[in-house]
């Protein structure tokens, strides 16, 4: 169903009463999320990942999405009563858009949403023959219900969102997303599925083409999409994070074997060990060499796990309970739910019994380490843990700050 189109204004005043006109419509439905992009497909045509260089979280930039499902909807491309919508942008279309931000032309200031479209009409008029053939088209993509994902569109562009720090992991519904997106051969950041590979294996081995993918996955990097840069974080080795990770400014993901998997991150720390899905670590924290922080994606746990702040995972450490302010896990050491552990926190209620760890799960000022004489699991309050509390006290964390607030 089409509808007239509202003429485009020429102030910046006339914007934003045009946008709160059309606010009031009864099609316009303010988003969890839209974005502004293009499909990656390979060359047999599987629509593998999307590019969104322009991303908006909930209540952001409601004026552009209030202009995006005007011209949308009136031409009867747009169902805003749906909770996904997906649209290929053609040419009349990002016409009839770009007059709408006329009142931004010129004023020396970087709104991305409007730049991204001004790269869409770029990408249309050149009019490869991958477009021509409805290949990597332009889209604009909203998510207007947080239901679970549909498609590779909005599985990827929740992945954004999270990545974009728009929403923290855990608080969007990702149920089944690894069933949305297929399993394709990356180089650098371009996709080609089974067909593709097996072509260009033949052409390697017959040719003088070399195919040297660099990993086979469902997921895009991070530091392929995002810029990290910009979010201050440093990652020292592209297959560290996924996209769909989330990293606080002042996060360092050092090389060996650190990694941060998607819908998992921290809020700034020392990564050196491994975030599973689910698995989040709060400012200040230190993820030691090799340490690893159980996920949800399989085995029985079903509870994420988060790190409270100031805390310290040594090398090679598990931790599968959620720990409070201040705690250390000792190297080598294994907390989970189910182990047995001798508490000998004064004042805790458990002081002096032998407890499963999940009773110690968010208690702050805890050191988890083996006794070095009975060989048993302890819980102990040290003198590490009440500096680490005091720093919390004074506003202040644990780590380096030369080290991490200089990103």
């Amino acid at each position: 169903m089409t509808s007239t189109l509202f003429s485009q204004p020429e102030t910046v005043e006339q914007f934003s009463a045009l946008t709160e006109k059309i606010k009031s419509e009864n099609y316009f439905r303010a988003p969890v999320l839209f974005g502004i992009g293009r499909e990656m497909r390979t060359g047999s045509g599987t629509l593998a990942s999307m590019r969104y260089p322009a991303v908006s979280g909930l209540g952001q930039n409601l004026g552009t999405a209030a202009i995006l499902q005007h011209v949308l909807h009136s031409l009867g491309v747009l169902d805003t009563t749906l909770p996904i919508a997906s649209v290929p942008i053609s040419t009349d279309l990002i016409d009839k858009m770009m007059g709408y931000f006329q009142p931004f032309e010129g004023d020396g200031k970087r709104h991305v949403n409007v730049l991204a479209l001004r790269k869409m009409i770029g990408a249309l008029m050149r009019g490869d023959a991958r477009h021509i053939q409805g290949k990597d088209r332009p889209v604009v993509t909203f998510i207007f219900e947080d239901v679970a994902p549909q498609g590779v569109e909005d599985a990827t562009l929740k992945l954004y969102g999270l990545s974009l720090r728009h929403f923290r992991p855990n608080s969007l519904n990702l149920d089944k997303i690894f069933t949305k997106l297929p399993n394709v051969a990356w180089i650098g950041d371009k996709v080609y599925d089974k067909d593709d590979v097996d072509q260009m294996l033949m052409e390697a081995a017959f040719g003088d083409t070399p195919f040297s993918p660099h990993m086979v996955d469902k997921f895009p990097l991070y530091i392929h999409r995002i810029n990290a840069i910009d979010m201050g974080v440093r990652i020292t080795d592209q297959h560290k994070v996924r996209l769909g990770a989330y990293l606080g400014e002042g996060t360092t993901l050092m090389p060996g074997a650190s990694y941060v998997n998607f819908n998992a991150g921290t809020d700034g720390g020392m990564i050196e060990g491994r975030i599973s899905s689910s698995s989040f670590v709060r400012k200040g924290s230190d993820v030691g060499g090799g340490a690893s922080i159980l996920g949800v994606l399989s085995g029985d746990n079903d509870v994420p796990i988060e790190i409270g702040r100031n805390c310290l995972l040594e090398a090679n450490s598990v931790t599968g309970i959620p720990l409070g302010d201040a705690c250390i896990v000792a190297a080598a050491t294994e907390i989970l739910a189910g182990t047995k552990v001798k508490v000998g926190i004064n004042g805790h209620p458990s002081n002096g019994t032998v407890v499963r760890a999940e009773i110690l799960a968010g208690v702050d000022g805890i050191t988890f380490r083996r006794n070095s004489q009975g060989g048993f699991m302890e819980a102990v309050r040290t003198s590490r843990n009440l500096k680490r509390l005091a720093e919390i006290g004074k506003g202040e964390n644990s780590l380096n700050h030369d080290l991490h607030s200089h990103n």
